[in-house]
């Protein structure tokens, strides 16, 4: 027998899908989620499936591993190298705010300007060198290095970009002599313009580096003392995967690894169902993320901030985050004003109601006191865990209802109100506000938490219809499982579309691109027809900050003056509409992306319950407490109608239909909800 699994790591829950290639069948465990060590928590739910590991050709992991290292300050101690002059670039950033009318901000450098080091050198903006590197310098520097004990190195020297020449010999030295110490050179991670997101992500990338590589290697390990033969692959934040030896080196590509798994099951189980156009929602513990999914194709970024002052200018799915998942605490700030978040229970100690010694209220709390989670579910599988509504009750009670003048029910309802504002608002950032019509879109509601507010959510959006997958409590998991491999290259150019000798400069780089990606692929065991290569361009008018992203279809030697100009009017018409300004056009990066198709399907063999289970409790809405039908997901069939007010329930969430809703099953399992019909 042949199996694959996929895993992904939240801040609650750790979720487990193990795939049994010969029939289809998926299994699922999910665990309580073990903050500070990932590890036990992968392994536990392995284990809890009775994992034939000797069997299992694939692991797939999305983690949080980077993420978490950098929001918590709590990577490696790494330098920053620069070019004389330009140490405080981390210090001086792009000068912007947290909120637009703030007058403070909590910035704090990802490498302190105590551990900021110049080194003499200089390349101008042509690439040409004006101020050599000399050997003396860099050992030098190396010593001082070695002094202050740094595990980690990151170089950005200005102009490296148009010529890395430096960067090389200063990495190379430096690496001889500093034996062990992993060194990273903004040339190989952003070769683009940019001195101060280069440095951001070269930074970034040396904090988590050797983190994410002791993790890894931990996990690889592991498995292996199990029986596993193979290389774990870890998901990208751009939707791809890589072996797990190169995440390592290049960790700062995995900082959006678990969103991104999720993203990739929502446009998978959308297309399944004939809605290429959806927008992915995972509510999980402790956050929402959010993204733009239009022809089945999830919208992408080049550049995003992981933080305040921390942008990442690496390819990824452009998912926007908020703090609202089950877990979000919620409180009165100084005036006596509800919120939620941004705070999480997460899973130690969890909500009130999981009875691990939480004892503020959580959105799951607010769910439970108003009958939207039974007291006798079982959330997960994690044997033994029960809920405790008395808990809930209390929490709401003395920190919310009593405080505010409400009853219990009333404060709960305002905190399922105030965080469903919270995600609204969210998914009409990457909706409206990018140009996009909500009510054009499908909803995927997906995390331990979604199906719960999900509906609720596409009314208050607007949106018609709503997509549940079968196991959506472990959907991100289930990404991983069906993703394919991705490597992702940058050429920057920044000339005008009419210089002398374009049409060459285009085919080298895209050339260049497509042999270094297949050569990796070919390397991870691909060939042929499995690999695909998408080349595109940046271009914008001159003078123009903001660029498109062009599609380079064809032959690579054909992009001559004439054919870039034209493909960039046709694609700024498709975009903008109107007519477009008689200016000059300017290329400015070249970008490929080199796939490898794994062949796998979004086919699923739910196990079917051999009795139908049904019951009865009160449930409160916005405006209706009734006594609400309560089901079993495994007992539904494909073709079978369901009106709501209705629950549904299994083992890795709870599915809520509020009043003038209603659902079809789908031939795969999944729910599609027709929302306020």
């Amino acid at each position: 027998m042949d199996y694959i699994a996929g895993i992904d790591v939240g801040g609650t829950f750790t979720d487990v899908l193990l795939c049994d290639r010969s029939t289809g069948n998926l299994r699922i465990a999910k665990v309580f989620s073990t903050p500070g060590r990932q590890a036990e928590g992968l392994l536990a739910g392995l284990r809890q499936l009775e994992t034939p590991f000797e069997n299992l050709s694939a692991v797939v992991h999305g983690t949080t591993v980077a993420t978490n290292a950098v929001l918590e300050r709590k990577g490696d101690r790494c330098a920053l190298v620069t070019t004389r002059g330009f140490r405080d670039m981390l210090e001086l950033r792009r000068r912007d705010r947290p909120t637009t009318y703030g007058l403070t901000a909590g910035y704090t450098p990802i490498v302190p300007r105590s551990r900021s080091f110049e080194i003499n050198e200089r390349i101008d903006a042509h690439g040409r060198v004006v101020t050599p590197l000399a050997d003396d310098d860099i050992r030098a520097l190396a010593t001082t290095l070695a002094e202050s004990r740094i595990e980690s190195v990151a170089i950005c020297l200005l102009n490296s970009y148009r010529n890395p020449v430096h960067e090389q010999q200063l990495a190379k030295t430096l690496s001889e002599l500093l034996d062990g110490v992993p060194v990273s050179t903004s040339h190989e991670l952003c070769p683009e313009v940019g001195e101060f997101e280069r440095a951001s992500t070269t930074a970034a990338n040396a904090f988590v580096r050797a983190t994410m590589s002791n993790y890894l290697e931990s996990v690889q390990e592991s498995l292996e003392s199990d029986g596993f033969t193979h290389e774990v692959q870890v998901m990208q934040s751009n939707g791809g995967l890589i072996p797990a030896r190169r995440a390592g080196e290049k960790a700062v590509r995995t900082l959006l690894s678990g969103p991104a798994a999720g993203t990739v099951g929502a446009a998978a189980f959308g297309a399944a169902a004939g809605l290429p156009d959806v927008i992915s929602c995972d509510m999980g513990g402790t956050s929402f993320d959010v993204a733009l999914i239009p022809g089945g194709q999830p919208a992408l970024t080049d550049e995003k901030n992981i933080d305040y002052g921390v942008p990442i200018k690496v390819p990824m799915i452009d998912i926007t985050t908020v703090a609202a998942g089950g877990g979000s605490i919620a409180s009165l700030d100084r005036t006596g004003i509800l919120q939620v978040g941004p705070e999480s229970a997460g899973s130690d100690p969890g909500p009130a109601c999981y009875g691990r010694g939480g004892t503020l209220p959580t959105v799951t709390d607010a769910n439970i006191v108003l009958g939207r989670i039974a007291a006798e579910q079982q959330l997960g599988t994690e044997s033994g865990f029960v809920l405790d509504v008395e808990a809930a009750k209390t929490a709401i009670r003395t920190t919310i209802a009593e405080p505010l003048g409400l009853s219990v029910t009333d404060a709960a309802l305002a905190i399922i109100r105030i965080a469903n504002e919270t995600m609204a608002a969210a998914i009409r950032t990457v909706s409206i506000d990018r140009g996009h019509d909500p009510r054009a879109f499908t909803l995927v509601g997906f995390g331990g938490a979604g199906p719960m507010h999900i509906v609720e959510l596409a009314a208050t959006v607007g949106a018609r219809t709503v997509l549940i997958p079968p196991h959506p409590g472990a959907l991100s998991a289930y990404g991983c499982l069906i993703a394919d491999a991705k490597y992702d290259y940058v050429f920057p150019v920044n000339v005008a579309v009419d210089e002398p000798d374009i049409q060459n400069a285009v085919e080298s780089a895209l050339s260049s691109h497509r042999s270094a990606g297949v050569a990796l692929l070919e390397a991870d065991g691909f060939s042929g027809s499995s690999i695909s290569v998408e080349h595109i361009a940046e271009m914008s008018f001159m003078k123009q900050r903001y660029s498109i992203r062009v599609p380079l279809n064809g032959d690579e030697k054909a992009w001559t003056t004439d054919a870039l100009t034209e493909a960039f009017y046709s694609h700024y018409a498709t975009s903008f509409t109107g007519r477009p300004p008689a200016r000059n056009i300017k290329l400015i990066n070249l970008r490929t992306t080199v796939t490898g198709a794994r062949p796998l399907s979004t086919a699923i063999s739910p196990a079917q319950s051999t009795t139908a289970r049904s019951a009865f409790r009160e449930i409160v809405f916005d405006d209706l407490t009734t006594s609400v039908e309560i089901v079993t997901r495994d007992t539904l069939v494909p073709g079978q109608q369901l009106e709501g007010p209705l629950v549904i329930e299994q083992t890795d969430t709870t599915i809520v239909l509020p009043p003038k809703s209603s659902a079809t099953v789908a031939d795969n399992h999944s729910l599609i909800v027709e929302v306020n019909r």
